[in-house]
């Protein structure tokens, strides 16, 4: 149960064609964003940045990766609401269900390229904590990237990180149309995917 009821839609005024925008792209009405409504400023920002960072058509970084980034920052985090809604979008742009239920295992499983591994491997460290990311990694990162790619990814990370802490603090439910989708593929959560070997 959330700890702060979210807004019903027509109750957020300021933000609700925003709101309406991120539902066109994903299906469903973000809880998220209804509950960030309170203060709609805030909610028009992190829609602003939801928009500019990973639902660009002009990025540079392949959404699939950019989802998985998303995904395993989410996971690193124990977000169990952005792991939920990152593991949906990114079977929605194009990551492959396998590659999903593997994405734990990147480091090790031949589904992944090396620029994948390494892109995770700072996702992963980024969602735990950023100042972890060994100077090596990031060098290693700029072999695959441009700086401009490299930012992208850096934003990914840095906007799931405000995203799990917001969720998580809020207790956000998971909507039904989520629920649903992950119950289809057999979804492992936040919690199960960090602690199974």
């Amino acid at each position: 149960m959330p700890f702060i009821e979210p807004l019903k839609i027509d109750a957020t005024d300021e933000a609700q064609a925003d709101i309406a925008w991120l539902a066109s792209a994903t299906g469903f009405t973000a809880n998220s964003m209804l509950t960030l409504s309170y203060r709609p400023e805030i909610a028009k920002a992190v829609l602003d940045l939801i928009r500019a960072v990973v639902r660009t058509p002009d990025g540079t970084v392949d959404p699939a990766l950019r989802w998985m980034v998303a995904h395993v920052t989410s996971l690193s985090n124990g977000c169990s609401y952005c792991s939920a809604h990152t593991f949906k979008n990114g079977a929605d742009n194009g990551v492959p269900q396998d590659k999903l239920d593997a994405i734990w295992d990147f480091e090790t499983s031949d589904l992944f390229s090396s620029a994948e591994r390494v892109a995770l491997r700072i996702a992963m460290t980024g969602g735990q904590c950023p100042s972890y990311a060994t100077p090596e990694d990031m060098a290693e990162l700029r072999t695959y990237f441009s700086d401009a790619q490299v930012v992208e990814i850096g934003a990914v990370i840095a906007l799931f990180g405000f995203n799990n802490r917001w969720n998580a603090l809020m207790a956000t439910d998971v909507e039904p149309e989520v629920t649903d989708f992950l119950e289809e593929r057999k979804y492992k959560g936040a919690k199960e995917a960090r602690t199974t070997d």
